[in-house]
Parts: C-alpha cells; structure tokens; sequence
C-alpha cells in the first residue's frame, strides 16, 4: 500500500514539473499564442482519436470546456509574453479558487473555509499585480484572463464528467478547441520552423498526452485531495524553468504573492476534504 502512495506521489510530482515546463516550451517554440495552442491541441487530439477509436462530446458543457480550455492557454502564453513567467503562472493558479466561485453562483454551498481561501488567494494576487517587477497592464487583464477562464474550464469539466469518461472528455475538449483556434492560422504571420514544430509536438505529446496518463494513473493510487494539493507544485516547477532557460529570476513579491495564492488553493482543498468527510458520515 505504501509503495503504491510512493508511485502515486513520484507521478504527480512529475506531472507537475511536466506542466510546469510548457510556459518555457511555449516562449521557445516563437509561434503566436493561439497558434501555438492550435498545434497543441489538434496533434494531440488527433493522437487520442486514432488511439481511442471514437469520439464522444456528450452535451454543451464538454464543448464549452473546449473553449475554454483553449481560450484559458492563450491567454496565459500572451500573458507569459507580456510579463515574467512567474508572475503570470502564479495569477494563473488562482483559477481553482475562483471555481469556488462560480460554483457558488451555480448553486454550490460555499463553505467558511472557501471563502477564507478566497480572500488569501486574492491578497496574493494583489501583491502579484501591485509589487511584482516587470508587470504590465495588459498582462495583468490576460494573466486574469487566463484564471479566469481556466476556473470555467474546471467547473464545465466537473459537470461534464457526470456524463462522459475523463478521457473521452479530453478528446472532445482538444477536437473543439482545435476547431476554436483553426482561424488564427490565418490572421497571425508565423514560420513553422522545424524547432517551433518540435516545441508544439512536445507540448501535445510529453505536456499533455504523457502528463494526463500519469495523472489519471496516480489517481488511482492516491487520493484526488492530495493529487490536487501537489498540482500547486506546478507554479513552482514554472518558476525554476524560467529562471534556468530563461534567466528570469523571481522576485521577492512574486515568491510572497504566489505563496498565497498557493496557500489559497490548498485550503479550498482542505475545505473540500472535510465537507466530503461530513457528506459521506
């Protein structure tokens, strides 16, 4: 039993570095944000096509999730070119909190601790947005952008997955996101290099296919709480990828603000631990 905690553990923590990894592979690649999310999504959803053998996109919430899924990527790789990668994966990373959000307005009790989540994640956000260096307007309203859409994306996948396997639910969301993005192809001027090709065959193939399998498979060895509560190590994974390809060194309001919003997420989740204990009594 605790070997298979340990393997669970070793594949989250690799997840997260995975994912942590795709803002650099992003920056490297050279390709337009939207463009750039096109490759990512349409290769690996036409890997996960041939490899399943059928398609399912079972009601409007799975569609809505892939636009979502697509919109909440470009606006964070425009928000990674606007400001340092840090600051903007950790405003990023206030999506989950605000899922609590919306799921409020959709009916969803909102527990005190939730609640507290919230105010902490916000203040860390406002440290972000107010003393982090190197921030920009514009990057702000797409790093903001970005949680907010990946809090949507969170909410239309937890009611999708009511009715569809989460595996099917990623082919649909990659098949309607790559149709989503299709149009930037012509508005944006790019060169497909044989580089930024590879950065876009990595990001589809190792950052999404490879990191959902070993997700999917650490859950099965570990709870979703503690699964959820390593995912916060993502943030950091991207700050360390920024600093050693990138040279972007985060500053002392980056790790402060990001600490909480972190923090924030890990007591959402400690919240929804202890109300399933009480729901399940």
């Amino acid at each position: 039993m605790r070997s298979q905690v340990a393997v669970g553990i070793f594949e989250m923590l690799t997840v997260t570095a995975i994912w942590g990894s795709v803002p650099v592979i992003f920056k490297l690649s050279g390709l337009p944000s939207p463009v750039f999310v096109f490759f990512r999504v349409a290769i690996t959803a036409v890997l996960l096509a041939v490899a399943l053998r059928r398609f399912a996109c079972g009601g409007l919430t799975a569609v809505l999730s892939g636009v979502f899924l697509a919109l909440n990527w470009i606006f964070l790789f425009y928000a990674t070119t606007l400001m340092p990668v840090s600051t903007a994966v950790m405003i990023y990373y206030a999506g989950p909190i605000m899922a609590s959000a919306y799921m409020h307005f959709l009916g969803e009790k909102t527990q005190r601790p939730k609640l507290v989540a919230l105010l902490i994640s916000f203040v860390g956000v406002a440290l972000l947005v107010g003393f982090a260096g190197y921030v920009t307007p514009l990057g702000v309203l797409f790093a903001v952008f970005s949680a907010a859409f990946y809090a949507a994306l969170i909410v239309t996948s937890k009611l999708s997955t009511i009715r569809m396997a989460p595996i099917y639910l990623v082919l649909c969301q990659t098949s309607v996101a790559t149709f989503f993005t299709v149009p930037f192809l012509a508005l944006y001027e790019f060169e497909a290099t044989p580089s930024a090709l590879v950065a876009a065959f990595t990001a589809a193939t190792v950052n999404t296919l490879l990191a959902l399998f070993l997700w999917y498979d650490a859950l099965r060895r570990i709870t979703v709480q503690l699964a959820s509560a390593l995912s916060y190590l993502d943030p950091v994974y991207a700050s360390v990828f920024a600093f050693l390809f990138l040279g972007q060194a985060p500053s002392q309001w980056t790790a402060v603000g990001g600490a909480l919003v972190i923090l924030g997420g890990i007591v959402s989740i400690y919240a929804e631990t202890q109300a399933n204990k009480y729901i399940n009594r």
